[in-house]
């Protein structure tokens, strides 16, 4: 089944295979790790099946390093001269971005990796601290970052990094960035809720009184999954088109939350159920829940990122309360 698995991605974007959710039995494949002791974790795939994600390392003075797995292989992307390196988005062109602590290893600065180019260090705006978050298939990256001691965000581009004019909608909010699309639209957290932002105007999405809401993807139709949170708990894809997808939670489980979203509204996420292992889960676009296999009958599982086909990845348990490893789902 492995070596099936790999062929299938390493042969590109047009082998891949449906939905996991839309087979009988979707497979999960172990990606490993960079060869440390404990763990490793996968964050996002792009739609050629590449794989970014940060794993333990052999070395004690590299206990955490961003890796990239492609074709069955997973490789060290490097570092900005600190110990710990995370990636959190890969583009259609391979370009990888997140974020890494400098040679002080107190210092964290956004990186962008490139084929042929390696690992770049965005800068930061002020006070030493920046985190990219997404990158779009113009190479366009947003993040966090500080500026006066008061959080803000950041839009990189062509090699300069500036601000975000996230308030010209007169909220007095900051705004955190999570995503970029490849229409320029960037997805965030204004104050204690979700909004759009489009050249320059925040648009906050609708939450229920009493609730906050936070962002955890959005795609190139606009359509954003989150959560919200406060009087009552539930999670949902807000449509560009103004409707609401409720994300249905699996049956047994108590909640459930999103983590990724592609461009067809199919979502992956996480239930809990109390006294039990997490589960990574799978939504349709109309909401259905669908649970992913874990490694092992028991053991748990999450799931973080989706293509445009279907293909997921995340973490799972090797062993029943064992360690967690990097991994995929395909059907």
């Amino acid at each position: 089944m492995l070596i099936a698995t790999l062929s299938v991605l390493a042969a590109g974007a047009v082998a891949l295979p449906a939905s996991p959710a839309a087979a009988a039995t979707p497979r999960v494949v172990d990606l490993g790790t960079l060869g440390g002791a404990c763990c490793s974790t996968a964050t996002a795939v792009n739609d050629n099946g590449v794989v970014v994600g940060y794993s333990g390392a052999p070395s004690q003075t590299a206990p955490m390093r961003a890796f990239r797995w492609k074709n069955g292989v997973m490789t060290d992307i490097g570092s900005l001269g600190g110990t710990r390196t995370y990636p959190a988005d890969i583009n259609n062109n391979g370009w990888i971005v997140g974020f890494g602590t400098l040679a002080d290893n107190v210092t964290m600065h956004a990186f962008l990796w490139r084929p042929g180019v390696g690992m770049t260090d965005l800068g930061a705006l002020d006070n030493n601290y920046s985190s990219a978050t997404s990158v779009n298939d113009s190479g366009v990256v947003v993040g966090r970052a500080i500026v006066d001691d008061t959080s803000t965000s950041f839009r990189w581009a062509n090699g300069v990094m500036t601000e975000l004019d996230h308030d010209a909608a007169g909220y007095g909010l900051d705004f955190d960035a999570m995503d970029v699309n490849n229409g320029g639209v960037v997805a965030g957290d204004l104050g204690d809720g979700i909004a759009r932002l489009v050249n320059g105007v925040s648009t906050p999405m609708p939450t229920p009184p009493g609730n906050g809401s936070y962002t955890e993807g959005m795609n190139n139709a606009g359509d954003i999954a989150g959560q919200y949170y406060g009087m009552s708990e539930a999670s949902f894809v807000w449509k560009a088109d103004g409707t609401m997808v409720a994300l249905g939670v699996p049956a047994g489980a108590t909640s459930a939350y999103p983590s990724g979203i592609n461009d067809d509204g199919d979502t992956v996420g996480t239930s809990l159920t109390t006294g039990s292992p997490d589960r990574a889960v799978y939504w349709s676009e109309t909401g259905v829940p669908h649970r992913l296999p874990s490694l092992v009958t028991g053991a748990g599982a999450r799931a973080h990122g989706v293509n445009k086909f279907g293909v997921t990845v995340g973490t799972a348990q090797v062993s029943v309360g064992g360690d967690w490893h990097a991994v995929i789902w395909t059907s």
